[in-house]
């Protein structure tokens, strides 16, 4: 029971024992009937007690969600063209009559233009090697101090740098027909120990250093004075101590 329902019938419990009291004393002869004449008790009417009901729970209300806002776009501003309506102001036209000119007499000889043609500036050609005038080039490759000995040797090559034997290889001087060295295929100074004396053909002009212009190329035969290379041209010295005497020659086919 709540705190309402046990005040209330506490309430009862109380009238009933008060009503109770007073029926006892008016039946046993109390102080009223010895004074008093016996009379009819007059019956308390019982107290009428009003019951507060109890409270009803009050529901919670439910939140209503806020409605989401729309942006409305703001409309993009729009430039009005302006229009100048104010009338432009005519410049005042010149009254006054232009000089007149003057024309040259009929007779008068005029002179004819000359034009000049423009000069026409070509492109410049690039420049083409000349095509190789031998099949086979030669060059001093390296040359040496010996006073024992005046002479020309080397190597004759083909195109890839690979040894190219039998072929003849003319040295001479102005005032002497020389000599022909025909070429090997090895390499005739490779096992010597001496660096520098590798080669595959052989002149030797003079066992002794003197003093002279030797020159040597490839020819097409043995004995043949028909160059197939440039003329290499070498300069010999008998001064040991300052010249070369021994030089080397390198023919390579083109």
């Amino acid at each position: 029971m709540n705190g309402i329902q046990k005040r209330v019938v506490i309430l009862l419990v109380v009238a009933v024992t008060v009503i109770t009291g007073l029926l006892a004393c008016g039946g046993s002869g109390g102080l009223l009937s010895r004074n008093e004449p016996t009379a009819t008790p007059t019956k308390t009417p019982k107290p009428t007690f009003t019951i507060t009901p109890t409270p009803t729970d009050t529901p919670v209300p439910t939140n209503t969600p806020t409605p989401t806002s729309t942006a409305t776009p703001t409309p993009e501003n729009t430039n009005t063209p302006i229009v100048l309506t104010a009338t432009p102001t005519l410049t005042p036209t010149n009254t006054l009559a232009p000089p007149t000119a003057t024309r040259p007499p009929a007779t008068a000889t005029r002179r004819p233009a000359t034009r000049v043609p423009p000069t026409a500036t070509r492109p410049p050609q690039p420049t083409v090697p000349p095509a190789p005038q031998f099949p086979w080039t030669g060059v001093v490759t390296n040359q040496f101090q010996n006073c024992g000995l005046t002479r020309v040797f080397g190597f004759t090559l083909a195109a890839n740098g690979a040894l190219a034997g039998d072929q003849w290889v003319h040295y001479w001087a102005d005032g002497w027909e020389g000599d022909w060295a025909l070429s090997k295929w090895t390499d005739m100074g490779a096992s010597t120990p001496f660096k520098g004396d590798e080669g595959n053909w052989d002149g030797t002009i003079d066992t002794r250093a003197r003093d002279g212009v030797w020159k040597a190329c490839v020819t097409d035969k043995d004995e043949s004075w028909t160059c197939i290379s440039n003329t290499v041209e070498v300069k010999s010295s008998s001064d040991c101590a300052a010249g070369h005497q021994v030089f080397h020659i390198t023919f390579r086919k083109n």
